[in-house]
């Protein structure tokens, strides 16, 4: 009689785990990825920005903001993208509407960032800029995610 060794096997996976996880706990890790991904993203965003407007000296000062804060919100939207495909790739039950969520709460904690640096000094444009970036962020997740659920396995 041949005697085998007894296989060990692990009972709980890492992709199981992911799957058991509830869905608002993915809406908070998209925040947390929006954020991890926009501030080196917005680093490399006012090199290019302020590159631009550096080369660019006879446009007008309409065209010098755009170039300038153009790359900036390109890193954004990048971020807010990444983060829902990762969401949409990886988190188990969670689908599009949790990640624009998260894309949500993301975005509303880099306008509080921005705000407790001082850059949103009126009220009007602390306003705008805090809709715009919702309505933003939350529209780049709830895409990325939808490109994210189509790559799920």
């Amino acid at each position: 009689m041949v005697r085998r060794l007894p296989v060990l096997q692990n009972p709980d996976t890492d992709d199981a785990a992911a799957a058991r996880r509830p869905r608002w706990h993915w809406v908070l890790i998209g925040a947390g990825f929006v954020i991890t991904l926009f501030l080196p993203l917005s680093q490399l965003g006012v090199w290019v920005g302020s590159s631009l407007t550096r080369n660019a000296e006879g446009t007008v000062g309409t065209a010098r903001i755009v170039l300038g804060a153009g790359p900036v919100a390109f890193s954004f939207l990048l971020a807010c993208g990444l983060a829902g495909t990762l969401v949409g790739r990886f988190g188990g039950k969670a689908q599009a509407p949790e990640a624009a969520l998260s894309g949500v709460i993301g975005s509303a904690l880099v306008w509080a960032l921005a705000a407790v640096g001082g850059a949103l000094t009126p009220w009007p444009v602390a306003v705008f800029s805090l809709v715009v970036l919702v309505v933003f962020g939350g529209g780049a997740a709830f895409v990325g995610a939808r490109l994210g659920l189509a790559r799920r396995v």
